[in-house]
Order: structure tokens, then sequence, then C-alpha cells
């Protein structure tokens, strides 16, 4: 039996070995090359390493077995955790008072501000701040949207934990590309006044800066204490690099201002970065426009 065994291993020899072995298997040709105390110690090799591989296929055998064992043990787990799943996921559902008929429109709703957020993420700094009004509305009505039982549904939570992020960055992108001067606009409503809109916290949160808003709408109000519903008045923000001339002003008048130098002193200041206008420092003029120097 031993003797048909390793003449069978001798026909099988040119086929190529694809378990791991010590031995260097021989054609042919090449055993018949051997002598006979080498042959020997051939056939000796080839026993041996026949016993190790079917040592090894039996332990594959028995691990597999094994392995078979715990994975149907882990699928039982997984039905049962799945199960589970699906128990709660009703639950909140019914809690929430959504069906997966509202999936289709809430998938939608995601698309809608994925897009917004992308087309937003392509403009330059300036680009991007000229669209903040659009910016902001859209924030508002993702934060909004947010508390709604659609965005609550945990078949969505790595979308909407997405968005919170890309919303998060969109809002600090606009703030960075807020330049160092800008306008915001306020509509007037009955029964306000010029002092009463500088007062609002969301304005500048003081009765005592009205005339700020004055000085930026002179070319609309002609006495500050009038003023009438509808008006759409500019709101400024941050420090002005130019300023227009209006009736009446001087420099130290206009170094005074708050939103300028708030203080009458350093109007040599406006004087030497427009020397190429202001031939004397007591003459100027209404619709000039002035540098103002920044540090």
């Amino acid at each position: 039996m031993k003797k048909i065994i390793l003449i069978s291993l001798v026909a099988l020899l040119i086929i190529p070995v694809i378990l791991q072995s010590r031995v260097t298997y021989l054609n042919e040709d090449e055993y018949k090359k051997l002598k006979k105390k080498e042959r020997l110690a051939y056939w000796e090799n080839l026993e041996n390493d026949l016993a190790e591989l079917q040592q090894r296929k039996a332990d594959a055998i028995a691990n597999a077995e094994k392995y078979s064992a715990d994975i149907e043990a882990k699928k039982g787990k997984l039905e049962a955790a799945n199960t589970e799943y699906d128990k709660v996921r009703n639950d909140i559902l019914a809690f929430l008072g959504v069906e997966e008929a509202d999936f289709p429109a809430i998938l939608e709703k995601i698309r809608y501000f994925n897009n917004k957020i992308a087309n937003w993420n392509n403009l330059t700094d300036k680009e991007l701040w000229k669209t903040k009004k659009s910016v902001r509305a859209l924030i508002t009505e993702y934060n909004e949207y947010r508390q709604t039982k659609y965005a609550k549904v945990p078949d969505f939570r790595k979308e909407f934990t997405d968005l919170d992020n890309k919303i998060l960055n969109l809002g600090t992108s606009l703030e960075n590309a807020k330049p160092k001067y800008y306008e915001d606009s306020y509509t007037v409503v009955r029964g306000d006044w010029l002092s009463k809109i500088a007062q609002f916290d969301f304005i500048y949160g003081e009765m005592s800066k009205w005339p700020i808003i004055y000085r930026a709408n002179r070319d609309q109000i002609k006495d500050p204490n009038l003023i009438y519903p509808n008006q759409v008045l500019k709101i400024p923000r941050g420090l002005p690099n130019e300023w227009k001339v209006y009736k009446g002003e001087c420099l130290w008048l206009i170094s005074s201002y708050p939103e300028v130098y708030d203080n009458a002193a350093k109007w040599p200041l406006i004087y030497r970065a427009n020397k190429d206008q202001i031939k004397d420092p007591d003459l100027i003029y209404p619709n000039q426009i002035f540098e103002i120097p920044r540090d």
C-alpha cells in the first residue's frame, strides 16, 4: 500500500503544489538522476511532507467546523440584533409620526441642502459675501428643518450629521468672508425712529448711535426726526475706508464721528491722505470723497 501511494506521488511530481511544503518536488527526469541513497532520502521527505500536509488538512477541517459553528452563533446574534433594531426603529417612526412613504421627500430635502452648500463652497470670499442674505436664509431654513420630525428619522442620521458640519463650515466661511466694512439694511416699520432702531440688539444695542444710521442715509433722510414706514435704511458695520462729504462738514467734524476716528484731533490724517484734492484744510466741498486711512 505504501509503494502504491509513493508511485502515485511520483506521477504527480510535475503538477504545481498549492500547499506550502518543505520539499522541493522533482519531475520524472530529475528523479531518475538521483542515486539510490538520494532517492530514499527524497521518499522520506515526501512521506514527512505528506504527513504534515495531512495534519494541516485535519486541523483546517477542525477549525472550519469550529468557525462554522461560531459563524452560525454570530448569525443568530445578528438576527436578534436586527430584530431588536427594527423594533426600536419602528417605535421611533411611530413616535415621530413618520412613515417610509415620507422618505423620498426627506432625501430630496437633503439633496437640496447639499446642492445649495456645494454651490456656495465654490465662490470666492467676495462672491460669497454678496450672497450673504441668501446664505443666512438657508442656514435659518436648515436649522428650522433640523428641528422637525423628519430630520430625526434614524435612517438619515449620518446624512444630517454631515449636513450639520457643512452648515457650520458654511457659517464660518461667511464670517471669514466678511469685509472690515460693510452695510446691512433695515426696513422701517410704523412706530420706528432712529434712536429706537439703533437700540435694537441686532443693530447697535445703543440709542446714542442713531447718528451713524442718519449719516449713512442722508441721501434719503432730510430730517432725522422724520423717517417713514418701508424706507430701507443702510446700517453701517465696521469702519469705512472712505467718506463722502456732505454740506456743513469739515475735517475735524468728520474725524470726530465714531465711525471715522471718534476723535476730532485726528483730522490731519484725512488731510494728509487727500492732499491731491484738499488744497486748504479749512475748505472742503460737498460730494468730495476722501480716503480714511486705517492702521
